[in-house]
């Protein structure tokens, strides 16, 4: 059984096409595909495992936030290959419980009647985001708020199957919202509402009917989110995008002693200041958070990492914009992961702003309790020192003996020795570490502006981009 970590590297290698680009698939492919399924050996495979293979056409769509998008026909695409994968598509009902509306117009009326019926009595993820007004390069049509009214119309009937949402408004309060009742939801598990250009009323009426569901474990909060309608008690997953200071940070955890996943964005003046916190005073033991993302502006984290103990912290992602100088943060990480007792497995820091430090990236992954990361991310300034600190069998104590992912971006730097990292990549191959990389991903540039894939690209799944450079084989 493939782990999070693969299954994530091997969504990303999948250049699936999306055909329903176009006005219609062409019948040469069309014909091909059909030939191929129809006498070939996909034919034999057991319609469990056609399933299986079709449930991952889906991909990764993200969040509604995310840019660019299109219509997520893959069921369509599918269904229409031949008779045989027409007939198990459509004895899939799970493979259309997924409705994805980006900047509603009218193709998507027929669309989402056939989703909803294909979709039979499955439970429901509905993603759907209007077109931003400040965009410069769409804009809302006159009728698009119409078309999310007329949507909708269909959609509210559906609201016993209704388990994720990922709403985006970007226009006037949508009145056919207004009228959700309070109890119908009762499968809901996620809610993701971005309302900020609703007036009051109508956000706290629709927020008041979702966010409260004794169903709801999940949620992602926009500025516009109020404090007082989310059961947080109940939560096991938050998304929290207003900036919050460290102490209303500490103060949401409180509330929240259940949560597997968090993520916030920190800052040292916080937008988010009509919802206040009461902190706790002492360590607070979060025994089932798993994932942990944090964005800090101006910030130092220290306090933070200082105040909080994770038994169970798997996963840490750290992205830093405009880095106070000076900080011991990576000192109080490595307390935190020592008195937490945990095994941290996947590690990313990210740092926007050229700090011209490269011990401070090294400062973060020097310590004993980095041993057990598996997964590495780092966008920083990228430097020979990083590099060669990564490698094996060099001088001092090997670092990070256990890695099998790798991604290396450099945020704005001078160029990385061809021959500093071919040795990191070498000395992390099968050949020579137990323990070997198997999935490497680059944005860097070398000093010889070129990186010879054949060498590796039997060894590892690799993905390569050299920054300004050429990339030869």
């Amino acid at each position: 059984m493939p782990n999070h970590i693969s299954i994530k590297l091997w969504k990303r290698s999948c250049g699936l096409p999306r055909w329903f680009l176009y006005e219609s698939i062409p019948s040469d492919a069309l014909e091909y595909s059909a030939s191929i399924t129809s006498n070939g050996p996909i034919k034999l495979l057991p319609v469990e495992v056609l399933g299986e293979i079709f449930s991952w056409t889906l991909g990764d769509w993200g969040t509604m936030t995310d840019e660019g998008s299109s219509l997520n026909l893959e069921p369509l695409t599918i269904s229409h290959v031949c008779g045989h994968w027409r007939a198990v598509s459509l004895s899939m009902p799970m493979l259309w419980a997924t409705i994805w509306i980006d900047r509603p117009r009218a193709a998507h009326i027929p669309m989402v009647k056939l989703w909803i019926e294909r979709s039979r009595n499955c439970p429901l993820s509905i993603n759907l985001r209007q077109t931003d007004p400040k965009s410069c390069l769409t804009f809302p049509t006159s009728t698009e708020h119409d078309f999310t009214d007329e949507i909708f119309g269909l959609l509210i009937p559906q609201l016993h199957r209704w388990q994720t949402i990922d709403f985006v408004f970007k226009t006037d309060t949508q009145q056919s919202l207004l009228s959700i009742p309070q109890d119908e939801a009762v499968a809901l598990e996620h809610v993701a509402l971005h309302i900020d250009s609703w007036d009051t009323t109508g956000a706290e009426s629709l927020q008041s009917a979702l966010y409260s569901r004794p169903s709801v474990r999940s949620v992602r909060l926009s500025p516009a989110s109020s404090r007082r309608d989310v059961a947080w008690t109940q939560l096991t997953h938050l998304d929290a995008d207003p900036e919050c200071t460290l102490e209303t940070c500490l103060g949401i955890l409180a509330a929240c002693p259940t949560l597997s996943s968090a993520k916030f964005t920190c800052s040292a003046q916080p937008d988010w200041t009509h919802t206040p916190f009461t902190h706790p005073n002492q360590c607070l033991t979060l025994p089932s958070l798993v994932d942990l993302t944090i964005k800090a502006s101006r910030v130092d984290l220290s306090p933070f990492f200082t105040r909080l103990t994770l038994p169970a912290l798997r996963s840490l992602a750290l992205e830093y914009c405009h880095v106070p100088r000076a900080m011991m943060d990576h000192q109080a990480l490595h307390a935190l992961l020592e008195r937490s007792s945990c095994g941290l497995e996947v590690f990313s820091l990210h740092e926007t702003a050229r700090m011209r430090d490269d011990q401070r990236p090294i400062a973060f992954l020097r310590s004993p309790h980095m041993a057990s990361v598996v997964d590495l991310e780092l966008k920083v300034d990228m430097t020979d020192e990083i590099v060669k600190f990564l490698t094996l069998g060099g001088e001092g104590d090997p670092q990070l003996t256990n890695l099998t992912a790798l991604a290396l971006s450099d945020c704005r730097g001078d160029h990385i020795s061809n021959e500093f990292l071919f040795g990191l990549l070498s000395s992390r191959s099968p050949s020579t570490s137990p323990a070997f990389l198997r999935s490497v991903e680059l944005q860097l540039r070398l000093t010889g502006h070129t990186f010879p894939v054949d060498t590796y690209r039997d060894q590892l799944e690799l993905r390569v981009e050299l920054l300004n450079c050429f990339c030869g084989s």
